[in-house]
């Protein structure tokens, strides 16, 4: 089946806006992008979906960064620095039943959906994320939580484990959801299980993510076993991940990603959430490592780690997408939303929209290993698109102002061209169901 989508702003991502523009689906996939006038000469379609001209397409968004099993903890835990946070969040995650992830899990889908996301990278403890993308008809990349700080002898079999729960999560997983791992940071998870998770052939070649230079308290653990977090650990009988100075390093030339780095920890293709905590030399080896970050600053604010340092990231060419994390820090899975906070954060020394823009769609897809499928509009990508109501907007002339516009309303998202949220409503999951269903969660661990 053909769907012609026409709209007054049609944004490739990948080329320059195009006024009057016109996209064309087949059979789940773009098969063409251009003007309206251009659509003349086109396949006839079978379907007309004629936005008007106040609307904007342009390609899903991908959510580089979320915990959709944490969608229920709105206000919960007020803003605080980040040890505080930690201290006053896991006695209510532990009180959380394993019914409790998989409803809070497809509520933080189906909020990630109603605010234009189609595809995002997901990390849990539990991997409840899976069966939360299949209900959406989402796309996305599952990653499993790991940790613990094991001796080198009992790592292996750590990992083991992990790649166990990582098969049983991929065997039910749907076509659009891949599943991976994700060591949780330096401080939960030692420097052996890193290794071991790396060498466990049954892991070979799946997807990684992992906190990474977050906070202040985050430095003072894993660089001196000192502050918040260290204390927490041990009070808990939780051993933490204890990583080697490099050698030769002193001063402002030891941080948390010299350590991880010279350790053979940072991978290519590794999504690094935060980054915030960068000293002398990080980013050329984040970049060397060719490491993907995830830049999530309305989390950042919320804990009070400082604001990652996104113009030197992307001037050296490290590449750099936007996450939103999760309500528990401050966020509510609203790309566009952190977009402009990131805009807030930098001003003109930052990104600017179209650049934003790029960051939610293209680079978002890019670190996920998409980029091939979704991020772009461009025959042969995956029809996964994003259509915008600017009526309310104002007058801008530029597209992606408009794009980004807290004015500028989500009309309907689209999976493989077909939609998955009309006018805020879930075309085919039971909307109100999912929320009450996580309602009743938020009640309880309140």
């Amino acid at each position: 089946m053909r769907r012609l989508l026409t709209a007054g702003w049609v944004l490739p991502v990948a080329a320059p806006p195009l006024r009057d523009g016109a996209v064309l689906v087949e059979d789940g996939a773009i098969a063409a992008v251009g003007t309206a006038d251009q659509a003349r000469g086109w396949p006839a379609a079978d379907a007309v979906d004629d936005h008007g001209p106040h609307a904007l397409v342009l390609p899903g968004l991908v959510d580089a960064h979320c915990h959709l099993e944490w969608s229920c903890f709105d206000g919960v835990v007020g803003p605080r620095p980040f040890g505080e946070w930690l201290r006053a969040f896991l006695p209510l995650r532990a009180r959380m039943e394993p019914g409790d992830h998989a409803a809070a899990a497809r509520h933080g889908a189906l909020r990630a959906a109603r605010a234009g996301t189609t595809t995002l990278a997901d990390a849990g403890p539990t991997g409840a994320g899976v069966g939360a993308l299949a209900t959406l008809g989402m796309r996305g990349v599952v990653h499993l939580e790991a940790f613990g700080a094991p001796a080198a002898g009992e790592a292996p079999r750590a990992a083991a484990e992990v790649a166990r729960r990582v098969r049983a999560l991929a065997g039910e997983a749907p076509p659009r959801v891949r599943v991976g791992v994700s060591p949780h940071a330096p401080y939960s998870a030692g420097p052996a299980l890193w290794r071991a998770l790396a060498g466990e052939p049954a892991l070979a070649g799946v997807p990684w993510t992992a906190h990474l230079a977050e906070s202040a308290d985050e430095e003072r653990a894993v660089l001196a076993a000192t502050g918040p977090i260290a204390d927490l650990f041990a009070e808990a009988g939780f051993p933490m991940g204890r990583w080697d100075r490099p050698a030769g390093a002193g001063g402002a030339g030891d941080s948390v990603v010299a350590r991880v780095a010279a350790a053979g920890a940072l991978r290519p293709g590794l999504i690094a959430a935060h980054c915030v905590r960068l000293r002398a030399g990080d980013i050329r080896r984040l970049r060397d490592a060719a490491t993907h970050v995830a830049h999530c600053p309305r989390s950042n604010g919320h804990l009070a780690c400082g604001a990652a340092p996104v113009p030197g990231l992307l001037e050296a060419g490290v590449p750099v997408a936007i996450g939103t994390d999760s309500p528990a820090s401050g966020g509510d899975y609203d790309l566009r939303a952190e977009a402009r906070a990131c805009r807030a954060l930098f001003g003109a020394a930052g990104p600017d929209d179209r650049r934003l823009v790029g960051m939610i769609t293209r680079d978002g897809a890019r670190a996920l290993g998409l980029g091939d499928a979704v991020g772009a509009l461009a025959p042969g990508m995956r029809a996964d698109l994003l259509v915008l109501d600017a009526a309310g907007a104002g007058g801008s002339a530029d597209p992606h102002a408009l794009a980004l516009s807290p004015r500028t309303r989500v009309r309907e998202t689209l999976v493989d061209g077909e939609p998955v949220v009309r006018g805020g409503a879930h075309v085919a999951a039971d909307g109100e169901a999912i929320g009450a269903a996580a309602a009743a969660v938020a009640a309880r661990l309140r």
